[in-house]
């Protein structure tokens, strides 16, 4: 697992420092906290998870990106009384999707791919995340990067999900 996330960071790293235009900057690189709330039956289980996640873009047509994402996020187990406690469950999510810009800065973005799981069914489920966001411009080419997401997993008919949000800065 850590080998993945350390080549897929590389190759994202290398990809930015080839892919740039004088220009238009062609691919772009963010990196950002995330904060998710438990939903549905995950939520009995668990509650607040916050981690980290990266995310290249590479820009395929005006207003049209491609993504990759990966990261680590960890959600809290809760108590379940008579002092047993649900271990955090661990995720490395490993997405690739598509962003559309709707208007100057706000998009939608839908990303399908993996999660790899510890503490939740160890191993590997579908994960697939509807995303709006707004991007801010700033004066130096960069951005703040705020979106509002949904992240779902799915793995041998039982499924977990949370809503959360994802501040990054876009390089």
């Amino acid at each position: 697992m850590k080998r993945l996330l350390l080549a897929t960071a590389i190759c994202a790293l290398c990809t930015t420092a080839m892919a740039q235009n004088k220009e238009e900057k062609k691919f772009n690189f963010s990196a950002g906290a995330e904060l998710g709330i438990a939903t549905s039956d995950f939520s009995l289980t668990h509650s607040i998870g916050i981690g980290a996640t990266i995310q290249a873009e590479n820009n395929v047509a005006k207003g049209t990106n491609i993504t990759l994402t990966t990261g680590y996020l960890t959600y809290n187990g809760k108590s379940a009384g008579a002092g047993i406690k649900y271990k955090a469950a661990g995720i490395i999510p490993l997405k690739a999707g598509v962003k559309f810009f709707l208007s100057e800065g706000f998009y939608g973005a839908a990303q399908l791919g993996a999660g790899f799981f510890s503490g939740w069914g160890n191993g590997a489920a579908f994960a697939y995340t509807p995303v709006l966001g707004y991007e801010f411009n700033t004066k130096s080419g960069t951005a703040v990067d705020a979106s509002f997401k949904y992240d779902g997993y799915a793995k041998n008919g039982t499924s977990l999900g949370s809503v959360g949000v994802r501040v990054a800065y876009r390089f």
